[in-house]
């Protein structure tokens, strides 16, 4: 395990980014299609969803201090079967590199660059991924507190002129939705993206104070971004073009003309967006490396960095197109991510009571 700390700010900056590295993006226009006006409470309640979650993640963490999650598994089922349960978050961390990737690739193709096949930006993307991780998470949080004020002053900057088309007319009608159709139809927002930040799990050790409180924090505020976000495009898109469009954020900054000299500000945006992506991609892509190394002890991280290049790049052509993307998501992603992010860690904090509870047990009867 590497020796490098994280600091508070670079834990914090992090967080937000790995959650809204591509929520803000891909996931306005889905909600506002079933919600309609009522779509920017969706994450609300998500994220107070997420909040419990990191509970039970604590609280795993705190049975094992100075433990990754890889760690953990091995150290709270044994070495048969917390291997194999390492194994499977390690498959978790890499479909999860292919999903971020795949939305890489569909953006860019749509968007940008419709002649590009989708390979080219998945294998350039993870290359550079690559060189991150391999240089260790410390390179990955600096490159992130760099860049994180720069993202965030150009976001502000680019979306604050874009409010001249706000019409407060288009959120008529809300406070109507049907609650439990609305959390069945979007229950893919438990998962995508705050049951995905169980990827932290692996940097907890590294973080050596207040890490439960940032945690926290970074969520709360991720979530009243996300809200903010979806509001924001209700008020200047409207909910019938905000729900048909498969990247609302980046139409709104398409038409957003300042004055006659300033246009086509989708390439900010677009910079943003590569920017958030390598920031989240680079997360996941470490813990599939570094759960590895850990669990074969293996020292040298290069060449299987490398090596999961080809296997990444592969899992994100698994869709035959964005549509199909986005309908797994919707249908199986929550159902797919609870199981990792709820299920196992319950099952490893019931294993600890039970060893717990037996060790308690021999030394009683011993004495």
């Amino acid at each position: 395990m590497e020796s490098n700390q994280l600091t508070v700010w670079q834990f914090f900056v992090l967080t937000i980014s790995f959650i809204l590295g591509t929520s803000f993006f891909f996931i306005p226009g889905g909600l506002i299609a079933v919600a309609k006006q009522d779509a920017w409470i969706v994450p609300l309640w998500a994220g107070a969803a997420g909040i419990l979650n990191a509970f039970v993640w604590f609280r795993l963490s705190d049975q094992y201090p100075g433990l990754t999650l890889i760690q953990i598994c091995t150290e709270a089922a044994g070495k048969a079967l917390g291997g194999v349960l390492a194994l499977m978050y390690v498959a978790y961390f890499t479909q999860l590199s292919a999903f971020i990737t795949r939305n890489l690739g569909d953006f860019m193709k749509q968007s940008l660059m419709r002649l590009t096949p989708l390979s080219v930006f998945h294998v350039i993307f993870l290359f550079i991924i690559v060189y991150a991780v391999t240089k260790g998470f410390e390179t990955i949080a600096r490159s992130s507190e760099v860049l994180f004020p720069i993202v965030t002053a150009t976001f502000i900057f680019v979306f604050g002129f874009a409010l001249v088309e706000w019409d407060w007319g288009r959120f008529q009608g809300m406070f109507r939705m049907d609650v439990w159709k609305t959390v069945k139809e979007t229950r893919s927002i438990f998962g995508f993206p705050f049951m995905e930040a169980l990827c932290f799990l692996m940097l907890f050790p590294y973080v050596q104070k207040r890490k439960k409180s940032i945690f926290i924090s970074a969520l709360i505020i991720a979530t009243l971004m996300l809200s903010v976000i979806t509001f924001f495009a209700i008020g200047v898109l409207g909910v019938y073009r905000a729900s048909h469009d498969a990247y609302p954020m980046f139409v709104i900054v398409q038409e957003l003309h300042i004055g006659l000299f300033l246009e086509h500000l989708e390439s900010a945006v677009a910079l943003i967006l590569l920017v958030a992506i390598f920031i989240k991609l680079s997360i996941s892509y470490y813990c599939s490396v570094a759960g590895l190394c850990q669990l074969f002890q293996i020292t040298d991280r290069m060449w299987l960095a490398l090596a999961f290049v080809p296997i990444v790049a592969g899992f994100a052509l698994g869709y035959e197109n964005m549509v199909e993307n986005i309908e797994f998501s919707q249908k199986y992603d929550f159902e797919y991510t609870v199981f990792f992010s709820l299920i196992l860690p319950l099952f490893l904090l019931l294993l600890t009571w039970f060893k717990k509870r037996k060790g308690h047990r021999q030394e009683n009867g011993s004495s």
